[in-house]
C-alpha cells in the first residue's frame, strides 16, 4: 500500500504546499467499515451499486449464515460483500463461496422480498417499487431479471498473498467475478479521517478465456474516459445537440471491445457530466457532458452554465 500524504498549504498557496504523512490507523471494529460501504456503496467497486441487505439471514442445509452486505449492481447481478477487520483469514474464501452457493439458488422473486425487507418496501408490490428505486439509482431503461450473475467481494485491512492466490485461481480457472479489496484507514494531525482502497484481486481479466470472442479485446491501454469519449464521438458524429443514452454509449463501445465493462462506461459518464449530482463520487473527471434528464446526456458546451437553470440538474 503507497503511503498516504495530505497537502498542507501555508495561506493556501499550493506552490508552497508541504506533504505530510497521514497516520495509519486502527479500524475499531468490523461494522464501522461495514457501515461505511453501507452508506458509500459505489465505494465498493467504484461504481453505482444499491445496497438491498445487511447481514441478511441466509439458511443453507447446516446452518444459517449471514452475509456482512448484498447489493444490486446496473445489470441486475447479485453482489455479495464479505468484511473483515485486519488481516482476512485464510478460509474467507471458502466463507464467501457458501454464501455464493445459497445466493446462486435466489430467484427474482426471493431477491425482490429481500430488498424489500431492508428498503422498507411495501410487501403488496415489491417488484413495482423495487424496479423504480432500481431505474432511479442506475438511470437506466428497463428493470432486468435479478441474480442472472453473481460478483463476490472479499474487503479487509490485509488480503494476505495466500487468499490473495486462491482469488484469482477462481476467477481466471473457474471464471468466478471476485475481487479482493484492502482499505488502510489514516487519520491526519488535524483529526480527518482518510480510507484509502486498493484492489489486490480483480484488475485481471474474469472468466474462462473465449477464442470465440472477437479480438477487440480492451486491455486496459487506453483509459476508460478514453474509450467512453470515443463511442460518444462516434454517436454524435456531426451532431453536437444529439442527445444520447448510456445504452447508447455502452453498445458502441462493446462492439468495438466486447468484453468491456459496461458498469465502467456508466460510472465514467457520470465523472465527465458537469451537472450530475452524483459526480463527487467519481474524482478526475473532465466536463464533457451535461444531463438533460434521467439517462439521457448531451455534449458540455460553457455558456450551458450560463443558459440553462440549475433546477434541470438531475
Amino acid at each position: 500500500m503507497m503511503p498516504l500524504y495530505k497537502l498542507d498549504c501555508p495561506k493556501g498557496k499550493l506552490p508552497d504546499g508541504v506533504l505530510k504523512p497521514a497516520a495509519e490507523t486502527a479500524i475499531d471494529v468490523e461494522s464501522h467499515l461495514e457501515s461505511w460501504l453501507e452508506h458509500s456503496p459505489w465505494a465498493v467497486l467504484e461504481e453505482p451499486l444499491l445496497i438491498i441487505a445487511r447481514q441478511a439471514s441466509a439458511k443453507t442445509t447446516e446452518t444459517t449464515v449471514f452475509p456482512d452486505l448484498l447489493a444490486l449492481d446496473a445489470d441486475g447481478n447479485l453482489v455479495v460483500i464479505e468484511l473483515k477487520k485486519g488481516r482476512a483469514p485464510r478460509d474467507v474464501s471458502a466463507q464467501l463461496l457458501e454464501y455464493a452457493a445459497w445466493a446462486a439458488d435466489l430467484s427474482h422473486d426471493e431477491i425482490a422480498r429481500i430488498a424489500a425487507s431492508y428498503l422498507g418496501i411495501e410487501a403488496m408490490e415489491p417488484d413495482e417499487q423495487l424496479a423504480a428505486m432500481f431505474l432511479e439509482t442506475f438511470e437506466c431503461e428497463e428493470f432486468p431479471t435479478l441474480g442472472k450473475q453473481l460478483r463476490l467481494v472479499i474487503a479487509a485491512e490485509v488480503i494476505p498473498p495466500s487468499v490473495a492466490r486462491v482469488c484469482r485461481f477462481l476467477r481466471s480457472h473457474h471464471g468466478i467475478k471476485l475481487t479482493c479489496l484492502a482499505f488502510s484507514v489514516f487519520r491526519t494531525g488535524s483529526g480527518e479521517i482518510l480510507v484509502q482502497s486498493e484492489q489486490i484481486v480483480g484488475a485481471e481479466q474474469g472468466g474462462k478465456p473465449n477464442s470465440s470472442e472477437p479480438s477487440g479485446r480492451w486491455l486496459g491501454d487506453m483509459p476508460v474516459k478514453e474509450v467512453v469519449w470515443q463511442a460518444v464521438e462516434l454517436l454524435t458524429g456531426d451532431q453536437p445537440d444529439r442527445i444520447f443514452s448510456p445504452k447508447e454509449v455502452i453498445a458502441a463501445i462493446q462492439e468495438k471491445y466486447p468484453s468491456f465493462n459496461v458498469n465502467t462506461a456508466r460510472c465514467q459518464l457520470i465523472a465527465d457530466c458537469v451537472n450530475h449530482t452524483s459526480r463527487h463520487h467519481y474524482p478526475g473527471g473532465k466536463d464533457r457532458y451535461w444531463t438533460v434528464g434521467k439517462g439521457r446526456f448531451q455534449l458540455y458546451k460553457p455558456e450551458d452554465l450560463i443558459s440553462r437553470p440549475r433546477a434541470s440538474v438531475t
